[in-house]
């Protein structure tokens, strides 16, 4: 796989690039020095690098220059012309304005122009962008690293300006997790990367249960198995206290301790106390009113004592009158006679009813004094109230202790899995050493082949060793190191400043893109800045390096400014020189426009 042509719908502002086979070269021409107005960061020799890494369907960035200006390149749709193998070309179409939407055209000549070309022509047509990835990755074939989409290697093999301050770790993946490169990392370089990956998703399970325990573990214990004894102990106790208390309240009868029960009865024989109280007085009052109608019924009129009394006043009284007075009071005393036998009848059943109604009192009145009695013994009631209070109370811690034993049984199996967990850590990790010690010893894998290709470009440029290590950290997982050692074989602190670091990325991706030559593996590198910061005599030696990795058959892009290679011994040839920008006008910029 090799990178042809990119070029967009608008020549005017973006000119086709056309890219030799082997080595390329994006030339900054800063004809005004003197101008510090000017910058020959502005050319766009970083922008071209984005701009192929979303032509190769990197994920939409609002950040990128391209969607954080969406209003200048709204228009655009680019195309990348690639080269899978010898008269095999794809090209890719994909505009700004809808850039999750991609098209594909095979065809088998070089340096073509598809602009023009209708939407049913295209092999594929706005494929959405997942489509779109998952064809151009069984397009491209780089099966060379299996299990990884290819996406995960283009970004090593275009690095911008912020992918040189690692070696193995791109500058996208530092606000990640290890797990998120190191795996594709073991398996670049032809160690076990599926080991790593299940190591580290499994020390995630262990951390994922060590939190959880940690949630659970509310205990004063710091052993669960002895927080777990004491519990039993305490639930084995408060279960007997238990038992006790509701045999003690069993003991009882409901229906004479029952407090509310008995101030219902009091209410209820007060209430027939009033009703049997009203009933004597209206008894009594009944015997008392009979009582004196038998003295009253006594006649009082004498008709001997009224002719006296009419004789004195010499009234004469006659003797019809004094008939008629007799027989009237002859006739009232029979009526009376009569009426108080009836009246003594009535007297007596008053007299009957008002004994059983008193008797009756008398009887209520005991049972009232009974209850009243009865309620005010507190003692028995209050050791029945408190038996009720203390069940409920070792009812809850019953409970209490019950959710805490599930707890420390939940802690106890988590345990359990995460010893399970640590075996299979050490079965993973002694794996991973018995494959890091095969791949270390081995001289003819790989592995072996980037050390060395990574330590001939070192030596060369620098006349040091590079030294390229795998092995396992302290925890277990993947470690990788580059370093320079001096010809004794002493590491020096060279590799931690900006210019040597920079150079030991290139060295790598030169050599690991060697050492998978001939397989289904990318042969281009995007080498932003390649020359920056190097002495004179030894920028000479890497362009002896790229030029003959080129010779080889690997495509070399790289960017550099005239400042950086006008003391080189065999300066860049016009066929090497594949874009020139300059800062002579917008003309020389990448994008032919003002800058944003």
């Amino acid at each position: 796989m090799k990178l042809s042509k990119i070029y967009s719908n608008q020549d005017k502002k973006f000119k086709p690039i056309f890219f030799n086979m082997g080595l390329n070269f994006i030339y900054g021409d800063v004809r005004y020095p003197e101008n510090r107005k000017l910058d020959s960061h502005n050319l766009g020799k970083t922008t071209l690098a984005r701009l192929l890494d979303f032509m190769l369907l990197a994920k939409r960035n609002n950040k990128s220059f391209l969607f954080a200006n969406y209003d200048i390149f709204e228009s655009f749709v680019f195309f990348l012309e690639v080269r899978l193998s010898e008269n095999n070309y794809l090209t890719i179409r994909r505009s700004i304005s809808d850039s999750s939407k991609i098209s594909f055209f095979t065809h088998q000549e070089a340096n073509r122009n598809y602009i023009s070309k209708p939407d049913r022509e295209w092999n594929h047509f706005d494929l959405p962008f997942d489509r779109a990835k998952a064809y151009l990755d069984s397009k491209l074939n780089l099966t060379a690293i299996k299990d990884w989409p290819y996406r995960k290697l283009i970004s090593y093999l275009i690095r911008t300006q912020d992918d040189f301050r690692q070696v193995f770790q791109l500058s996208s993946q530092q606000r990640g997790k290890d797990a998120d490169w190191k795996p594709y990392m073991a398996d670049l370089l032809g160690f076990n990367g599926e080991l790593a990956r299940q190591r580290y998703q499994v020390s995630k399970q262990c951390d994922d249960i060590k939190r959880e325990i940690k949630e659970h573990q509310d205990f004063d214990e710091k052993n669960a198995s002895e927080a777990l004894s004491k519990t039993d102990g305490r639930l084995l106790l408060r279960n007997q206290e238990l038992m006790e208390l509701e045999q003690f309240i069993n003991g009882f009868n409901f229906n004479e301790i029952d407090k509310q029960t008995i101030e219902q009865l009091v209410a209820d024989i007060d209430e027939q106390i009033i009703h049997l109280n009203m009933k004597e007085y209206s008894l009594k009052n009944s015997i008392y009113h009979i009582q004196q109608s038998f003295s009253e019924d006594n006649i009082k009129f004498d008709p001997k004592e009224v002719r006296q009394l009419f004789d004195e006043v010499s009234v004469l009284f006659s003797e019809q009158v004094n008939k008629d007075f007799e027989q009237l009071i002859t006739f009232n005393r029979a009526i009376t006679k009569e009426r108080n036998s009836y009246l003594t009848q009535e007297l007596i059943e008053n007299q009957q009813e008002l004994a059983s109604t008193q008797e009756e009192l008398k009887a209520l009145n005991e049972e009232r004094a009974k209850q009243l009695q009865f309620l005010q013994e507190n003692e028995l009631i209050g050791k029945f109230k408190e038996s009720n209070n203390r069940i409920a109370k070792v009812q809850a811690h019953i409970i209490n202790l019950t959710h805490q034993k599930q707890k420390i049984e939940k802690i106890l199996e988590l345990q359990k899995q995460q010893r399970t967990l640590r075996l299979l850590l050490d079965d993973i990790e002694d794996k991973m050493q018995n494959n890091v010690a095969e791949v270390n010893n081995s001289k003819d894998n790989t592995f072996s082949k980037i050390r060395l290709y990574f330590n001939e470009i070192i030596s060369k440029v620098l006349n040091k060793r590079g030294e390229i290590n795998v092995y396992l950290n302290k925890e277990g997982n993947f470690e990788f190191q580059a370093e320079y050692q001096d010809n004794s074989g002493v590491n020096t602190s060279e590799s931690k400043g900006n210019t040597y670091q920079r150079l030991l990325c290139i060295a790598f991706d030169l050599a690991v893109t060697r050492a998978y030559f001939g397989r289904n593996f990318p042969t281009f590198i995007y080498i932003d800045g390649v020359f920056d910061s190097l002495d004179n005599r030894k920028k000479d030696l890497l362009l002896e390096v790229l030029r003959e990795y080129s010779d080889i058959g690997i495509q070399i892009i790289a960017t550099t400014i005239n400042s950086q290679v006008q003391e080189l011994t065999a300066p860049l040839t016009e066929d090497e020189i594949v874009l020139v920008l300059h800062d002579d006008g917008q003309t020389g910029r990448l994008f032919n426009m003002q800058t944003w």
